[in-house]
Formats: C-alpha cells, sequence, structure tokens
C-alpha cells in the first residue's frame, strides 16, 4: 500500500482555511452581498493560479460577467483548463473563454445543467488536467425556478459526481431566502458548511462546520 499523501486543495494565504481533501463538497451560506458569494468564488478561481480546473455553473450573471469576476480575484485566469455553464445568456458564448462555454435555457432547465455541467466537466479532465474545483452559483435562484426536491436531487447528483472524481465542490446558498429546512437539507448534502457574516464594519467573518483543522469559531477574512 502506498503511503504517498493525497495533495490538499489549498486556499490563497489571506483566508483563514486549510487544505481540503479530494472530493469533498462545501455549502458557503451567507448573505450574497455580505461576503459569501465573493468566498465562494473564490475558493474555485483560485484553481487557475495552481494549474487546476475550474467550472462554473452560473445561475444569475452571464458568463461574461462572472469570468470578470473571476479575473478580479485570481492572477492566471485561463492558465488552466476553464469551462462555464451560463443559465442566463441566450446566445453562444464569446471572446477567449468562449469555447468553454455552454448555455441553457433557464436556471430551472436542471436537466440541461447537468448534461452540460458533465460535458465541461469530461473536456477538463481529457485535456490531461485530474484536479477540478467547481462551483454552483447559486442554489437560492434554482429554488426559485425549481422546487425543493428537485432541485435537492440535482445537487446530490452533481456533489456525488464531483465526490467521485476527487474534485472540489463548492455550492452558494443564502440563507435569508431560504427557511431552515432547506438550508439543512443542503447542508446534509456536502461534506460541510462555511457560514458567512458581515459585520458591523462592513468586514465579513467565516466558520466551518463538518471538518477538522478548520476555524470553527467566526474568524475575518
Amino acid at each position: 500500500m502506498s503511503n504517498e499523501r493525497v495533495a490538499l486543495y489549498e486556499f490563497a494565504a489571506d483566508l483563514p482555511l486549510g487544505g481540503i481533501e479530494p472530493g469533498t463538497n462545501l455549502l458557503v451560506a451567507g448573505p450574497t452581498m455580505g461576503g459569501a458569494r465573493r468566498l465562494a468564488l473564490r475558493l474555485v478561481a483560485d484553481a487557475t493560479d495552481r494549474g487546476e480546473g475550474m467550472l462554473l455553473v452560473s445561475t444569475d450573471k452571464a458568463s461574461g460577467k462572472v469570468l470578470s469576476e473571476c479575473d478580479g480575484l485570481c492572477t492566471n485566469l485561463g492558465g488552466s483548463p476553464v469551462g462555464v455553464v451560463d443559465c442566463v445568456s441566450s446566445g453562444p458564448g464569446r471572446g477567449q473563454f468562449a469555447d468553454s462555454v455552454e448555455t441553457v435555457s433557464s436556471p430551472g432547465d436542471l436537466t440541461g445543467i447537468g448534461i452540460e455541467f458533465s460535458g465541461l466537466y469530461q473536456n477538463i479532465h481529457r485535456s490531461g488536467t485530474e484536479r477540478v474545483r467547481a462551483g454552483l452559483y447559486s442554489i437560492s435562484t434554482l429554488l426559485m425556478y425549481a422546487d425543493f426536491q428537485t432541485v435537492s436531487r440535482f445537487i446530490h447528483t452533481i456533489s456525488g459526481r464531483i465526490a467521485a472524481t476527487d474534485g472540489l465542490g463548492v455550492f452558494l446558498i443564502d440563507p435569508a431566502t431560504q427557511d431552515e429546512k432547506v438550508v439543512s437539507t443542503m447542508a446534509q448534502l456536502c461534506d460541510a458548511k462555511v457560514d458567512v457574516r458581515e459585520r458591523d464594519d462592513g468586514k465579513s467573518e467565516l466558520r466551518v462546520r463538518g471538518l477538522r483543522d478548520q476555524p470553527h469559531e467566526w474568524t475575518p477574512f
């Protein structure tokens, strides 16, 4: 039996998070305008600075806008394979990443999202990139278009695929828009939950539930 240690998914030095084992899915829960979306994007966009693949499902912003956000959060966007499932735009992608963008009719087309996600995920692996970070922004939007049970099955399928291929999954939800049962169920479909809140001074804090060696108390970032 090999004693070689599996490389963890690492994050930027200014984030108070330790390395996370491959096959882990995270639920980032917090107000979209209070730092949760930015954190969720950073956890995935950091892939391009480390030679890992990045795959995004964008339910509320066009691919160009979400990639522009990511470009401001990392230093080497395009340095490794990128894929985006765009649930907003009506036409094909444009620009540098046009060939890496697939569109679906709406955030309610979960079957279409799943098909395009799988195709892009396979394309990244075929490129020779074994490590992939995947993010879905956000579950809250999906729940505006599809019922709770359907979305739950979808998240279960996507998170299972990520776990089976030793990827890293990041799912965003805004608890202010959902009842406690919904958030709890989505957390159970993931391996850990990263809570995010905004302080009175405008700065953000996080805490992690479900993983050892991570900040369990509110920690600024």
